[in-house]
């Protein structure tokens, strides 16, 4: 049998986890933010701020899994779930990534970024991150 202390710690780390993930809704991420799609298909990559040759407010979409998938990048400006500037790598082998695809947006102003893996007009299911450009 579990002594009291193992369960209270237990308890106590449960709700620390809870919290954190309660603490992160609404954080909206700057820089460069990566994220994965779903099923390791690959990934897609923002850019806040101008870097060399990678534009500013700028989204792109890597394949990185020979698996018949590839993978889209969109962002939505304005969080209705209609994509304002979308990203792919339909049409490519593994391994490939789109080009950058950037825009002026109003310095500080958040929006979400998708990630979803796609074949032909079919799609999986959708990660999204809220960032600030």
């Amino acid at each position: 049998m579990k002594s009291r202390r193992t369960v209270t710690r237990a308890l106590a780390t449960g709700v620390c986890a809870i919290g954190l993930v309660a603490g992160m809704q609404g954080q909206a991420w700057a820089g460069t933010v990566t994220i994965n799609a779903a099923g390791g298909a690959g990934y897609g990559t923002w850019n806040a701020d101008p870097d060399g040759s990678i534009p500013g407010d700028a989204i792109r979409a890597c394949d990185t899994k020979a698996d018949g998938w590839g993978v889209e990048t969109a962002l939505d400006y304005d969080f209705d779930t209609v994509p304002d500037r979308i990203v792919d790598t339909r049409g490519h082998a593994a391994g490939y990534c789109s080009g950058w695809l950037g825009g002026d947006l109003k310095e500080g102003r958040t929006v979400r970024m998708y990630v979803t893996p796609v074949q032909g007009s079919s799609s999986g299911p959708s990660y999204y991150i809220d960032v600030v450009a």
